[in-house]
């Protein structure tokens, strides 16, 4: 059981720059959870003071950030400076990551549904653009031997999706903000390459 904790321990202190200076400055209170022998804490108080530390953290943070780049990409671009604050709470609150592309954005688009839920986060355009990269990801991840019904998604938008996605994929916020309505954007990945359509709500299927 000691090995398990004392690596349990490790991958936190790796996961939480935080968390290693509190390490520093009050080790009993972060190790007094962990099943460690006298060796393996002594080791653990050892390597929060050295420089390879800072590494490693560093590393954890971009593996984590990667996916969120890469698969939420108007997400990001919208939540500008805040993206690094949330992220880091949200690795904050769920440390145990395998890294995993799916999982990871998965995570992070839940946790980021439930602060606007809340009332937390607040940002233009971020509802619906959220719900379209999470149907997106959702899609490309979906197996596709499936059928073709369940290789398309309807996603509600409050502003009019062609201009507010024009501007976002020059990566700018519209400098005139889109029609607010009723539509929705249908994507359908049924054939080889996916494919954008909207319709007024009205007009919906």
């Amino acid at each position: 059981m000691s090995l398990l904790s004392f690596q349990q321990a490790l991958a936190a202190l790796i996961a939480s720059p935080e968390r290693c200076v509190e390490a520093r400055q009050q080790p009993d209170a972060v190790f007094a959870s962990y099943d460690l022998t006298d060796r393996e804490r002594k080791r653990l108080e050892t390597v929060v003071f050295q420089r390879g530390m800072s590494v490693n953290c560093t590393l954890y943070r971009v593996n984590r950030i990667t996916p969120i780049y890469t698969l939420l990409p108007y997400t990001c671009l919208l939540l500008g400076d805040r993206l690094m604050p949330l992220a880091t709470a949200f690795w904050e609150a769920c440390r145990q990551s395998d890294l995993q592309f799916k999982r990871e954005i998965e995570g992070f688009a839940g946790y980021l549904e439930k602060q606007i839920a809340q009332g937390r986060l607040q940002v233009l355009y971020l509802p619906e653009i959220l719900r379209m990269e999470t149907a997106i990801n959702a899609l490309k991840f979906l197996p596709k031997q499936q059928d073709a019904a369940s290789h398309v998604r309807y996603i509600p938008f409050e502003h009019e999706p062609g201009p507010l996605l024009e501007a976002l994929s020059a990566l700018r916020i519209p400098e005139v903000a889109p029609a607010i309505g009723n539509w929705l954007l249908i994507i359908d990945y049924s054939g080889e390459e996916m494919s954008f359509s909207t319709t007024s709500i009205q007009e919906a299927p």
